[in-house]
Order: structure tokens, then C-alpha cells, then sequence
């Protein structure tokens, strides 16, 4: 099927050619006989003798240049894949140097991309690093608030800016995932736990109530730490889109092959037009802009981690009844 597609783009690109010089010879030999009163057969027999002639001459320019039709059809990413091993005339040696000058051209470009990022990286790292030391203060001086009606607006709202800072490294992190993957036997209990004794603050001050149904036994295969992002996260959204008395319920069961680790919240729910988004990066759905500070970043790291960790993160929302993130494992 490939040397057919080949052989049909040679010919349509060569058939014109082919016809203007078979007709350029068939008018001009046949003039020339009939000037000289030769017969029609030797007009035929001249005419078959050039078209032969064409024929062989666009064999031996299909055996020097199909294989550079059949580089045009191919399609990868790789552009070393165009190049012709051992090229049988000088049209492929060019083709050659042309895809050299696109393999060199684009090595020098990802080169600068990747310094230009790594210096991107190391800005925001930086500028990330000495944002949170202004703001440990500023969490330490509240506490002197303690007792006032603002306390609660100031701790907050430091929260959110740690909370975003946070997003921004996971977002820079992502690249370096494949690097920094290590598996190994989690008990998910133990992470659960952690996770939300790192969200006891927000926990408190958003008055909502974690609840854990895990049993002590169960465990899977995965990275603990990115794992623990992931938690992390869904636990994050499950009490911001909460209201004040509401339970986050964090629970796992393992089915047949498989273990299956929910946080489920009693908040405001998803529309469903929104749900075949909420994990691209920058959406925000109906209810988070109306309710909540969202980015639209958060969710879009998890279905990322979750991906590269080979398991699976299933969504099950009703407006007003709540939310059920799921990771399959």
C-alpha cells in the first residue's frame, strides 16, 4: 500500500512531464516523416520507439528519487527518520543536506528553549523562595491577631498566596517528573493521614471536617511524594468548595484487581457542562468563579501526575450535592 501511495505521487508529479515531452517528439518526428513521404507505419514505429525511450529514462529517475517520495508521505517527529541511507544519486544526497540543515537547525533551537527554561525555572523558583519569607512573617506577626476579627481574613488570604506559590513549583516540577519517579509500596492510610494533618490549618479556619475510612492494610504501588500532590490537592478543592459544618470524607476499597481512593466532599458540585474540562489547564467553571479563588491550575497537575504514574482519576459531581474525585489504581 506504501509503494502504491509512492508510485502515484511520482506519477502524478511526473506525468506532465512526461506527456509534453512524448507529444514535443511524436509532432516533431511525425512532421519531419511526412515531409519526407514516409509511410504512417514508420510514424507509429518512431512513436513507440520514443515512448519506450521516456518509459526507461522515468524508471531509472523513479530508482533515483522515489525514496524521496516516500519520504514526503512519511510522518514522525523525528526528522532524523527522513534521512536516505546510502542516497543513489546527487537529488537524495541534496535531500539529505537539506534535512541535515533542519536536524542542525533544530538542535540549536531546543539547546536555547531548554536554557532559556532553565533560566525561566530558576527565576521562579527565586522569585517563589523569597515571596514565602515576607510571608512566614506576616503568618507569625497574625498571631498576634489572634483575637481579632481580622485574624481570620489575614490567615486566609496568606494561605491562598502560599497555596498559589505552591501551584506555580508543582506547574515547573511536572518536567521534571520522569527524573524524580520512584515506586514503591504505599500504605495509602498513612499518606491520607498525612496529607490532611498538612491541611489541619485550612481545615480549622475553613471550619470543615476531614473524615478518613482507610483501612490500615491497604496499600498500592506508586510514588509516595507525588502521590501525596495529589491528595494534597483534591483534599484542597474539597474544602474550598465547601460550606462551614460540611464533611470531606477521604476512603479507599480495594475491587477485584484494583483499589480505588475517593475524596468526596458535601459541597456545591460541578455543572455538568463543566465536567469535560475541569481538568484542562486555566479552566475555571461555572461555580468556581462564582464561589471561589480558583486558577484553574490544580486539578490540571493532578490529571498530569496521575497520567505519568499510570493510574487513572475519575469525577463524579451533582450541583449542590457534592463532589467524588476518584483515583484508580
Amino acid at each position: 500500500m506504501k509503494r502504491k501511495s509512492v508510485l502515484k505521487l511520482f506519477i502524478a508529479d511526473c506525468a506532465p512531464l512526461f506527456l509534453v515531452s512524448f507529444l514535443t517528439q511524436v509532432i516533431f518526428f511525425g512532421l519531419l516523416l511526412y515531409i519526407k513521404g514516409i509511410w504512417l507505419e514508420e510514424v507509429f514505429y518512431f512513436s513507440f520507439l520514443v515512448f519506450v525511450i521516456l518509459l526507461i529514462l522515468f524508471i531509472i529517475r523513479f530508482y533515483k528519487r522515489g525514496r524521496v517520495y516516500e519520504k514526503l508521505l512519511l510522518k514522525s517527529d523525528n526528522l532524523s527518520d527522513y534521512l536516505i541511507q546510502k542516497p543513489r544519486s546527487s537529488f537524495e544526497e541534496s535531500f539529505n543536506l537539506m534535512i541535515d540543515n533542519l536536524i542542525m537547525t533544530n538542535n540549536l533551537r531546543e539547546i536555547e528553549q531548554k536554557q532559556d527554561k532553565k533560566l525561566q525555572k530558576v527565576m521562579i523558583y527565586r522569585f517563589v523562595h523569597q515571596i514565602k519569607t515576607p510571608l512566614s512573617v506576616l503568618r507569625l506577626t497574625s498571631e498576634n491577631l489572634h483575637d481579632t476579627i481580622d485574624y481570620q481574613t489575614v490567615r486566609r488570604n496568606i494561605s491562598t498566596i502560599e497555596y498559589d506559590l505552591n501551584q506555580m513549583l508543582d506547574i515547573y516540577r511536572l518536567d521534571d517528573f520522569k527524573n524524580d519517579f520512584v515506586s514503591e509500596k504505599v500504605f495509602l492510610k498513612d499518606i491520607c493521614r498525612d496529607s490532611i494533618n498538612g491541611l489541619k490549618d485550612y481545615f480549622i479556619t475553613s471550619q470543615i471536617y476531614p473524615k478518613l475510612a482507610v483501612d490500615d492494610t491497604l496499600y498500592v504501588y506508586s510514588d509516595s511524594k507525588w502521590l501525596k500532590l495529589i491528595i494534597h490537592q483534591l483534599l484542597t478543592n474539597a474544602i474550598k468548595y465547601s460550606d462551614k459544618g460540611q464533611t470531606v470524607t477521604v476512603c479507599a476499597e480495594r475491587e477485584e484487581d484494583h483499589v480505588f481512593l475517593s475524596v468526596r466532599d458535601e459541597g456545591i458540585g460541578i455543572e455538568k457542562a463543566d465536567l469535560q474540562n475541569i481538568f484542562d489547564l486555566f479552566y475555571v467553571g461555572k461555580n468556581g468563579r462564582n464561589t471561589a479563588d480558583s486558577s484553574g491550575i490544580g486539578l490540571y497537575i493532578v490529571k498530569r501526575v496521575v497520567e505519568h504514574l499510570g493510574h487513572e482519576v475519575e469525577v463524579n459531581s451533582k450541583v449542590d450535592e457534592g463532589t467524588t474525585m476518584t483515583i484508580r489504581f
